[in-house]
């Protein structure tokens, strides 16, 4: 499978309300399309919600 670098701006705490940060790493998976659900998927289980863009590259 390829790999995958992500950068996701403005990203919203949702147990810390007015908290704003970002996040960027990469992942393996079997597309941009999988790749950006997987993204999203950690990040709100994480207490964060996308409120800008996630770009998604592959490496």
């Amino acid at each position: 499978m390829p790999k995958y670098a992500f950068t996701a701006e403005k990203l919203t705490d949702t147990l810390t309300p007015g908290e704003i940060t970002s996040a960027s790493g990469t992942l393996t998976a079997s597309s941009p399309q999988a790749a950006k659900k997987a993204v999203e998927r950690s990040l709100r289980s994480r207490g964060y919600e996308s409120t800008g863009d996630i770009t998604i590259t592959q490496k």
